[in-house]
């Protein structure tokens, strides 16, 4: 009798303990942030990884891409294609294509995201006119969108003086033009064009001829502010605070004179010469450095 009462405690015991469990089913590694917990938007960068977490609450402009007149293919998702589900496309035309017309020229906010640790990556809009909610793709058509706060941010610009970097800009008229480098423009007003590739500065020369500048991240692609090339100037030095400005590396330069002129490697490998250990830094556009000792002694440019 015993033993019986010992069983019929233990498998009441053990029933006991299994109800307790909370099991907790897994999400793939996907991250969902909303108003409540979205990170602070500096504004600084537009729709993309940087700037994914901090979107929720903001609003985007859908100004469309260049080249892109039929429609866009599985950008635009009547549900959230991240949890594995199998959605229509958003007012599908054909197959898996979204008129232009159905999106573009239009104002959504921004209210949910999740971002996938596969760097996946699903904005949860909703057009400001019909009330549509929308999932969208960024990694698709990644410049087809404009937020506003990042438009704003930009006009910081305005009124400030810039260096070309001898990069080829289109002028007002639609030419193509490349200014030498160190020529001075300023900044006179930022502008956005239908089909294109999002806001721009519009830059002014000393000879009256104006020009379309495009931002990435906290710098201009085709300049360079004094402000800027004075900031490097006070940190490196005169000689190579103004390489660096100019997005140059030298010899003698620095581990952090190099990122800072043309960001971080996309790769870093090691090779031991005569005692001596040679590291090499590899970047976009066939541009290698050779690192000794913490400094650069060797640059080379293939193109």
């Amino acid at each position: 009798m015993k033993t019986i009462s010992c069983i019929i405690l233990l498998l009441s015991c053990s029933l006991h303990v299994v109800a307790q469990l909370n099991i907790i089913p897994q999400n793939g590694g996907l991250k969902e942030y909303t108003i409540d917990n979205a990170l602070p938007y500096d504004s600084l960068s537009n729709v993309d990884k940087r700037s994914f977490s901090s979107l929720p609450g903001q609003t985007l402009y859908m100004h469309g891409m260049k080249n892109v007149n039929q429609g866009y293919y599985e950008v635009f998702w009547t549900g959230n294609f991240l949890d594995g589900g199998k959605y229509p496309v958003y007012k599908v035309n054909g197959v898996s294509v979204t008129p232009t017309k159905e999106v573009v020229g239009k104002y959504y906010d921004v209210l949910k995201v999740w971002i996938k640790s596969d760097s996946r990556c699903c904005l949860l809009l909703r057009e400001k006119e019909s009330g549509d909610e929308i999932y969208y793709n960024p990694y698709r058509y990644p410049l087809c969108m404009t937020c506003l706060g990042f438009y704003e941010k930009l006009k910081r610009y305005i009124g400030q003086t810039f260096l070309s970097l001898a990069k080829r800009v289109e002028t007002e008229d639609g030419q193509i033009i490349t200014p030498a480098e160190g020529a001075e423009y300023h900044c006179i007003d930022i502008g956005l064009k239908m089909n294109s590739d999002g806001a721009f500065l519009i830059m002014k020369g000393a000879d009256g001829i104006k020009v379309e500048a495009f931002p990435i991240g906290d710098e201009i692609y085709e300049f360079v502010s004094t402000k800027r090339v004075t900031m490097l100037k006070e940190r490196y030095g005169n000689k190579y605070g103004e390489q660096i400005a100019f997005r140059k590396v030298d010899t003698g330069m620095t581990k952090e004179m190099v990122i800072a002129a043309w960001g971080k490697p996309y790769r870093k490998s090691e090779i031991k010469r005569k005692d001596k250990i040679f590291e090499t830094w590899s970047f976009s556009g066939n541009r290698y450095v050779e690192i000794q000792e913490g400094k650069v002694v060797n640059v080379r440019i293939y193109n």
